[in-house]
């Protein structure tokens, strides 16, 4: 397992971790549910899954043969990202303030945001 995890991509060993991080965070909130608090894990778990699902796309176009290609990929999927990301903290703001669906907290979905940007920072400093 070790030698598998070792072979891995930066971007993919944020999102082994992110997803490790965001199932026992859910896993912990579970009493929010009980308490009547559920948009909070309900917005993490949003968060989370946006930032995973937008590391695997940049994962999948960053391509080291072609450096140049590779370069303007990059630049093209890091702006797709932004409004992804954007796009949907702009439609959990409208749906909770403007519409009053409690289906998500905008402060959970950030926070699960930042979670694979925490992780991404802590793989960069130790060296992977």
């Amino acid at each position: 397992m070790k030698e598998w995890y070792g072979q891995l991509k930066l971007e993919y060993q944020v999102v082994v971790w992110t997803l490790i991080v965001l199932l026992t965070l859910v896993i912990c909130s579970i009493p929010f549910f009980f308490f009547g608090l559920m948009e909070i894990p309900q917005g993490i778990a949003l968060g989370g899954g946006v930032s995973v699902a937008t590391y695997l796309l940049l994962g999948l176009f960053n391509n080291k043969d072609k450096p140049n290609k590779s370069m303007v990929w990059t630049i093209i999927i890091l702006v797709i990202r932004f409004l992804i990301i954007g796009g949907i903290l702009v439609l959990v703001g409208w749906l909770y303030y403007v519409k009053g669906v409690k289906a998500f907290n905008i402060f959970a979905v950030m926070g699960g945001y930042f979670i694979s940007i925490i992780i991404h920072l802590i793989l960069l400093r130790k060296g992977r």
